[in-house]
């Protein structure tokens, strides 16, 4: 039984694990391709957030670690979940969560790039929303290239029957 029938805005291309975005593992809620959505928004949007007020956003959010130096050489993604969304990245001394700066900088999505470029912090974002189940412009593409509901909603929620 799907007790939580989870969906979200648009993937970015593929959804995520449930255990990479919230706490438990659903075995229905499988990362999968999401190719359907070439009408969704939000798609290679950029965030350009001044390094000074990006520096003063990780220290006020972690305020009893040791930041050392941020700059182009300690921001940068360094694990990424079965989805593609950033899992964990470095700032600083810091390990940081993707979901923490997707929160922390209003960015729409946790499948992200980072770059720092002079005195920016550009994220680049794909999707809208935590990407876990049913992605609704991906099950709105799917339906406009033919296929049924039964179709959709056992691609995206993995494993399931549709009685």
């Amino acid at each position: 039984l799907v007790e939580q029938p989870l969906f979200h805005s648009s993937s970015g291309g593929k959804t995520e694990n449930s255990e990479d975005v919230f706490v438990s593992a659903l075995p229905y809620l499988r990362s999968v391709d999401s190719q359907y959505e070439a009408a969704a928004p939000h798609q290679n949007e950029q965030v350009e957030v001044a390094l000074s007020e990006f520096k003063q956003k990780i220290k006020q959010s972690y305020p009893n670690k040791a930041l050392g130096t941020i700059d182009s050489n300690t921001v940068k993604v360094t694990n990424r979940s079965t989805g593609g969304r950033v899992a964990t990245m470095q700032v600083g001394n810091l390990t940081v969560k993707g979901r923490e700066i997707r929160d922390l900088f209003g960015l729409r999505s946790a499948n992200f790039t980072v770059s720092i470029q002079g005195n920016s912090v550009l994220f680049q974002t794909d999707g809208y929303g935590h990407g876990v189940g049913m992605s609704q412009y991906g099950a709105n593409g799917m339906a406009q290239a033919g296929y049924n509901y039964i179709d959709i909603l056992t691609h995206y929620y993995t494993g399931v029957e549709v009685y």
